[in-house]
């Protein structure tokens, strides 16, 4: 078994995984309060604009350069304004057509979108060979543990993320509205909250989240691996729906279980080598204990009759 002296990097990691699900998990929660999309395409969008972020820096389109020729601050501002340009885009021109169709409906029309930016980078970018965007930063230790300023960065971040987006849900006018439009859409806009302008100003603050979190993933795996940060949506909608799709702290304290939880496990090839094989189900196996334990008192109508 190891000990906690062993476990400590694997915690750190798992603390830097977390953060960056609570981030994700944050702008799909707003943008779904707001609009009643999962935006599925988040990790899509963002592995997009990473690659076109690279090639600023430095890359070419079809062989790896070094990232030390090109001016990075260029590529940074470029990956958040890209995220935040196409989300928005989608939002204004795509999503208003599918607002009163069913949430499957909704969430197939990211899929869609994510389907086509990942076959963009397949053709124009080159999988086989490695990729790479990485914040500058330095390297410390915290008791005999090497830490990267990448990883404080991601779990202050992220607290700092949930802390301002719970204020602005709260103190300011157009949160107020997203809140309404998140309640009762219909309701809202009869009251005069300009909808389809708050929604758009949603999906702009999803672009905008998104960009800041593949500023910092990217630096967390070896390259830029199209696949992996394409889905990585997919575990970062576990914290979402531990916390309903409402709770912004839930999903924050539940992504950060789910990173702690998933890295842990990965020292344990030698004695139980089953749950280091199996850590990757981590975010799935949680989210399902989540519905179970959200359904457990629910009702259902069968023949006229309420049953549990």
């Amino acid at each position: 078994m190891p000990g906690l002296a062993q476990l400590l990097p694997y915690i750190i990691q798992g603390l830097t995984f977390g953060a960056v699900y609570a981030v994700t998990g944050t702008g799909l929660v707003v943008l779904y309060r707001t609009t009643g999309v999962v935006n599925l395409a988040f990790g899509a969008i963002g592995a997009f604009s990473s690659h076109i972020a690279w090639a600023l820096m430095g890359g070419s389109l079809t062989r790896p350069t070094p990232i030390v020729h090109g001016p990075r601050i260029l590529g940074y501002v470029a990956l958040v304004a890209i995220c935040a340009f196409l989300t928005w885009l989608y939002g204004v021109v795509i999503a208003p057509t599918l607002s009163r169709r069913d949430p499957l409906v909704k969430a197939l029309g990211m899929v869609g979108v994510a389907l086509i930016l990942l076959g963009l980078m397949k053709e124009v970018w080159d999988s086989s060979k490695p990729r790479g965007i990485r914040l500058p930063g330095k390297t410390f230790k915290i008791d005999g543990v090497v830490v990267t300023s990448t990883q404080v960065l991601c779990i202050v971040f992220s607290v700092v993320v949930v802390v301002s987006v719970n204020l602005f849900l709260t103190k300011t006018a157009t949160g107020k509205a997203m809140r309404a439009i998140a309640n009762d859409r219909d309701v809202a806009a009869l009251l005069g909250v300009p909808v389809r302008r708050v929604e758009s100003l949603a999906w702009l603050g999803s672009g905008i989240i998104c960009g800041c979190v593949f500023l910092m993933l990217p630096g967390l795996f070896k390259s830029l691996d199209q696949g992996t940060l394409t889905w990585f949506v997919i575990s970062a909608l576990a914290g979402a729906i531990c916390g309903q799709f409402r709770s912004l702290w839930i999903t924050f304290g539940a992504s950060m279980f789910i990173g702690v939880l998933e890295s842990i496990l990965a020292p344990f090839d030698g004695h139980f080598l089953m749950l280091s094989k199996l850590r990757r189900m981590t975010p799935f196996v949680v989210a399902v204990l989540a519905i179970l334990w959200v359904s457990r008192r629910r009702t259902v109508v069968l023949g006229g009759r309420e049953m549990q």
